[in-house]
Order: structure tokens, then C-alpha cells, then sequence
């Protein structure tokens, strides 16, 4: 079962992200497989559908690409241009990050990928933070802070065997076999 959710839920992560363009309503599928996974776990449709659109929520409130482009390809941020702001809340967390050396402050944006890391972190915990109040799980609310490790190796990965976009291809596949066997380990 572990694999064959981790599979389910690699390939849908993906067709979430964009494989197969023509897909219609590729964004929902993933949400409509976490809510299978819901009824599994408490035989009821109601809290099915309760998942369902919990989860569509969770990776649909707000634009994380910002934080993985910059993972994946580092590039400039300046916190004052609205068109390197994603998620306020993470922006709000990250952008006043710093360290002061002999008086000299050194800001995290100005470290791209660290930024673009600490962003992909932050908006995995936001995914599996709400998927973990559906479940009531602990676990599974902190699981999403490996998101940056998976797409950071998506990077890697892309290196050795290019399938696009800088790694972000690898890191949904990553990341969606990851989610999937939270999955299982839950249902």
C-alpha cells in the first residue's frame, strides 16, 4: 500500500504541477485523491470531502514558485517590489531575517537559494500543517518541512538527468512520492 500511494501521489503532484498541459482541472486531482485517502481513514464521505477541499486549500492559497525559482536558480530579491513577495506570511518571517557582523547587518534575501529554501520549507509546513489538523496528526503537520530538502535535490537530480525547469519537475515527483507515504503511514 505504501508504494502504491507514494506512486498515486508522485504522479498526481506532478499532473498538479503541470505534467500533461491539456489535463483539465489539473490542480484538483491531487485534492481528490487526499480525499480518498480521507475516506480510507474515516469511512465517511462528509469528512471526505471535508479533506478533499482542505487539501485544495492548502496548496492553492497563495504562490510558492518565487521560493522554488530562487532555490532552484538563486536570482535577485529586493523585499521593497511587490514582484518578489509570495505568501505574506513567509515574507513577513523571512525578509527581516538577519545577522549583524561588526556592526554590518547581512540580510537573508540576499542569499537566494537560502531564501528560496527557507520559503519551499516554510510553505510545505503550511501544506502538511493543515492536512495534519484534518488527520489530527502531529506528525504529519511538520512532515511538509521536508519540502525544501525535496526540491533542493530535484535541483540535484537535475544536474544528473535533465527533465526541466531547473529541478522543479524532480522536486514535485520528490515531493509527491514523500507526501504519498505519509499518506500510507497514516490510512
Amino acid at each position: 500500500m505504501i508504494y502504491l500511494l507514494s506512486a498515486i501521489s508522485a504522479f498526481l503532484w506532478r499532473v498538479r504541477g503541470g505534467l500533461f498541459e491539456r489535463v483539465p482541472l489539473k490542480k484538483i486531482w491531487y485534492a481528490l485523491f487526499f480525499g480518498v485517502c480521507g475516506y480510507i481513514y474515516f469511512h465517511d464521505f462528509e469528512k471526505a470531502a471535508v479533506g478533499a477541499i482542505a487539501c485544495y486549500a492548502s496548496y492553492k492559497l497563495y504562490g510558492w514558485g518565487l521560493y522554488i525559482g530562487r532555490l532552484l536558480e538563486g536570482g535577485k530579491l529586493n523585499p521593497n517590489l511587490v514582484q518578489y513577495r509570495e505568501c505574506e506570511l513567509i515574507d513577513d518571517l523571512l525578509y527581516p531575517l538577519h545577522v549583524t557582523i561588526k556592526g554590518k547587518k547581512i540580510y537573508l534575501y540576499n542569499y537566494p537559494k537560502w531564501f528560496g529554501f527557507c520559503g519551499v520549507t516554510l510553505t510545505g509546513l503550511i501544506i502538511t500543517f493543515l492536512w495534519g489538523l484534518y488527520f489530527g496528526n502531529l506528525s504529519m503537520m511538520i512532515a511538509g518541512l521536508a519540502m525544501g530538502v525535496c526540491y533542493w535535490i530535484g535541483g540535484l537530480l537535475e544536474k544528473l538527468y535533465p527533465l526541466g525547469k531547473a529541478g522543479w519537475n524532480w522536486g514535485e515527483w520528490i515531493f509527491g512520492g514523500y507526501l504519498g507515504v505519509l499518506l500510507a503511514c497514516i490510512v
